[in-house]
């Protein structure tokens, strides 16, 4: 386990890269040249991966996951851990949407800043908009969720952080085939 600073999480890109090394078990040397980076930094990026994984699960949840389709304990590692962040950046997103009133409040913002920006909203209205930057993060998270959304197709959990029953730590249900177990199974 390593010590000191908790692991940043990994792009979206180096997801991509750590799923392509552990799910369709390519070498390292063949997902350098598909990614245009050197063996070594893909070697650096699994570190960086496993790392996250390590700090993201409890302990011994790998060992009780379910065999899924083909999919390595590590590949599955991966996907569960990606369904977490998911399901963590989903929850940051709904609480953004909130403070514009959900999504049509939020696209009416978006109107009433573009009439600010024209000249057209009288200053004591424009006095009452809330600040930007949160519509912007929350842009960015939606940008993650969608990004999040592509590496996860790939895996056995894409519909793992849509299931209302599992808490909002966790989950479990290939897009393809048949659910493999609950979350209560797999963390214990």
């Amino acid at each position: 386990m390593p010590r000191g600073r908790p692991p940043q999480e990994p792009s979206v890109r180096n997801l991509e890269i750590y799923h392509e090394l552990v799910c369709e078990d390519r070498l390292q040397a063949v997902v350098a040249a598909r990614f245009q980076v050197h063996q070594s930094r893909v070697a650096q990026i699994a570190q960086q991966v496993r790392d996250w994984i390590g700090q993201l699960l409890p302990p011994g949840v790998t060992a009780r996951l379910p065999l899924a389709n083909g999919f390595s304990l590590a590949g599955q590692a991966l996907h569960l851990a990606i369904a977490l962040r998911r399901r963590r950046v989903a929850a940051a997103y709904a609480e953004f949407l909130a403070h514009f009133g959900g999504p049509t409040g939020a696209a009416a913002y978006g109107q009433l800043w573009a009439a600010q920006d024209a000249g057209f909203l009288p200053a004591e209205l424009a006095a009452h908009l809330p600040p930007r930057y949160l519509a912007q993060a929350a842009a960015r998270l939606a940008r993650e969720l969608d990004e999040l959304a592509s590496v996860a197709r790939r895996g056995p959990f894409f519909q793992l952080p849509d299931s209302a029953s599992i808490p909002p730590s966790t989950k479990a249900s290939p897009a393809s085939c048949a659910p493999l177990a609950t979350t209560s199974e797999i963390l214990g």
